[in-house]
């Protein structure tokens, strides 16, 4: 639903400030939602797979959980062609598979990079695919080959002890 994506956005945005004012932190990380209300939240720093390949297993993971929605925070580098300088950006997209909350905070570090705060540039949402990047991952049909399955299966299985769940719905 609406509601369940614009807070889940709501959460991510706050979580993510106050990693970079606490912990000078911006962890690339993704949750989703089950329709039972059941959450999980992983950290996906330590996963070493090309971005391409990251993708389709965070496809395959939603899917797995049978997720909902989710949301997702990644850092990217993005050029500005007028001034001719990159600038890191903190991305965030809530979606589920008929809308999606897209946002984005220029990240700001001290003189030693550590992240001191974040500065939002701009919010968007939608519902159409082809103006969204690709990480609208509930969106479309996937399909995985048994090779990719066994490998993002096993990858899942490895990463679980590690990977916080919670309940949506319960009050702790």
């Amino acid at each position: 639903s609406r509601e369940l994506l614009l807070d889940l956005f709501e959460e991510y945005s706050e979580w993510y400030m106050n990693l970079a004012q606490e912990h000078g932190s911006l962890p690339r990380s993704i949750s989703g939602v089950g329709e039972n209300g059941r959450q999980f939240i992983y950290f996906l720093d330590g996963l070493e797979l090309h971005h391409m390949v990251r993708n389709k297993f965070m496809r395959f993971v939603l899917e797995e959980f049978s997720a909902i929605a989710y949301v997702y925070g990644s850092l990217d580098i993005r050029g500005d062609s007028e001034e001719g300088g990159v600038e890191e950006v903190l991305d965030i997209v809530a979606a589920d598979t008929e809308h999606y909350i897209s946002g984005s905070w220029r990240v700001i570090r001290d003189g030693e990079s550590r992240v001191t705060g974040l500065e939002h540039i701009g919010t968007r949402d939608g519902d159409d695919p082809d103006k969204h990047s690709g990480s609208w991952f509930l969106s479309g049909s996937f399909r995985f080959t048994d090779a990719e399955h066994a490998r993002f299966s096993a990858l899942w299985q490895d990463a679980k002890p590690g990977i916080v769940f919670k309940d949506r719905n319960s009050n702790d």
